[in-house]
């Protein structure tokens, strides 16, 4: 279980400032919810949040609603992106096209990269083609990331490099 000092000091390992405790521990409560005990799934999931939000100073994508690809814009700390993405998000959530007609539902969670011990997986299911290489410089920002927030969490079941990407 993740805690509002784990929040910080995955900040901290990933060069960003700490959040105040309130924050800290709204985020805390959110990757447990998303994540269960696994510290290992709570790290990968840590690290796509940091990624995505700027270090949880970003709510909604830079400029996403003047992008091309608007209303499917990154939204929420997870800023999934593109129609491709919300409508397989859609599916895997609910069954149906929802996102499709309301994108700015928040619920949007990960395809099972960190039940298999694949971070490439969820950083897939969120940029879709977009990071699809392990050279990607984004994609391997993020996996640094999370890295970094495992090792401050001395989590001890990371993955190797070569299946960050799949």
């Amino acid at each position: 279980m993740a805690s509002s000092s784990d929040v910080n000091r995955a900040l901290e390992a990933c060069g960003y400032s700490s959040v105040g405790g309130d924050l800290a521990g709204i985020i805390a409560s959110g990757v447990n919810r998303a994540t269960g005990s696994d510290r290992n799934e709570a790290a990968m999931f840590t690290a796509q949040l940091i990624h995505e939000s700027g270090g949880f100073q970003f709510r909604e994508e830079q400029g996403g609603a003047n992008q091309h690809y608007t209303p499917y814009h990154g939204r929420g700390f997870i800023q999934l992106t593109h129609d491709y993405n919300y409508k397989d998000a859609s599916q895997d959530l609910y069954g149906d096209k929802r996102l499709m007609s309301d994108p700015g539902l928040k619920n949007v969670r990960d395809r099972g990269g960190p039940s298999q011990n694949n971070f490439g997986l969820t950083t897939k299911a969120i940029n879709g083609g977009i990071e699809s290489s392990s050279s990607h410089r984004s994609a391997v920002e993020r996996y640094k990331h999370y890295r970094a927030i495992a090792s401050a969490w001395e989590s001890t079941t990371l993955p190797s490099i070569s299946t960050k990407l799949t």
